[in-house]
This record gives structure tokens, sequence and C-alpha cells, in this order.
């Protein structure tokens, strides 16, 4: 799948899927939205968690009924790559989650990577929140 491209203020937003190839021409650093509907999902998201930190994710925000078991998860490949400086989040709300990634991930001023086109309500709720 191609990735959708959206302004938002004088950030980007990347949108697409955990199953496509992180998109190549992301800015490093960045922050990633990952969807965390159910166990399986965290780990299909988790085998990913490795590229995204080598091409300069600063923050990963796990979204979904599985949120803090994908957390956790990050959290322990984080460790074991003594990257403390890298930040985690999670929220079971979809809303809450979304506002959190758009308007304070990366500390506000990074480029958002939102693996959450599968996912149409995430998918809404963060373009109803760029649009408002």
């Amino acid at each position: 799948m191609d990735y959708q491209y959206l302004n938002f203020g004088t950030r980007v937003i990347a949108i697409g899927s955990v199953k496509d190839d992180p998109p190549i021409n992301l800015s490093a650093p960045f922050a990633v939205l990952l969807p965390a509907a159910n166990k399986v999902e965290c780990i299909e998201a988790g085998r990913r968690i490795v590229t995204f930190l080598a091409m300069g994710c600063i923050e990963f925000c796990c979204v979904g009924k599985a949120a803090e078991f994908l957390h956790d998860t990050i959290d322990e490949v984080i460790e074991d790559k003594a990257g403390f400086e890298v930040v985690t989040t999670y929220d079971l709300d979809a809303t809450e989650g979304c506002e959190y990634f758009l308007f304070a991930a990366g500390g506000g001023s990074t480029d958002l990577l939102a693996l959450v086109s599968e996912h149409p309500s995430l998918l809404n709720s963060l373009k109803n929140k760029i649009v408002s």
C-alpha cells in the first residue's frame, strides 16, 4: 500500500499499515502511532520496533485494548538496546490516544508515522482532529 501524507501545521503525518514497509522518505526524528487491538497485532507491530529505532523514532504511541502489552514489549526492546531516551506511551481510548499523538508526541515538533490505515476508528479519529 502507498502511504498517505497529510500536513498538520509544520508536521507531516505519514499514514499506512503495520504490514507496510516503513516509508523511506520519513524525516528523523519522528514519532509512531501503533494500533494494539489484540496481542497478535502487537506481535506484528513488535517486529518493526528495531527498524523504527534505527530510522530515528523517538516515541512510540500505542493505542487499543492491548496497548499496555505492546508498550511493555517495546520497552523491553528499548532497554535491550539501551535506548533510554526513547519515549513509549499507551492509551486504551482511541480519541485520547490520537489527541496525544497529534499534539504532544515527539515534543509536538517531529514528523509522525501513523500505522492505522487498517483501523477505521483510529484513522477517523486522527483525521477529525486534523480538520478541527
